[in-house]
């Protein structure tokens, strides 16, 4: 092996190094960013702007819940399209029907 096979071969094992080293250190830093943002010690939450729509809830509980229930028309069209899938595979697909005296051998 030539000298400069040795070179070329050390300097592409030092490249792929020096890119595991910073996709590592790259990680590192995510994961500690991602760590902080669920440290909230000592900071205060200001609740102000929901307390109307809580005395709302609180006053008319029923009127909030269907208001955000879905109808019959959104079911029976989750029906459907769960009738259409299930038709799709095969095993719900019509069968051949064979005429009376001839059996099918399994």
């Amino acid at each position: 092996m030539s000298d400069n096979e040795v070179i070329i071969r050390l300097t592409a094992v030092l490249l792929l190094l020096a890119f595991l080293v910073y996709k590592h250190v790259e990680r590192a830093r995510e994961r500690a960013a991602f760590q902080r943002q669920f440290q909230r010690e000592g900071e205060v939450i200001n609740v102000a702007p929901l307390r109307p729509r809580l005395e709302a809830l609180r006053r008319d509980y029923s009127h909030a819940a269907h208001a955000h229930a879905r109808g019959i028309p959104v079911r029976e069209g989750l029906v459907a399209a769960a009738r259409r899938k299930l038709s799709q595979l095969p095993f719900f697909r019509k069968q051949p029907v064979h005429p009376e005296g001839e059996h099918h051998a399994a």
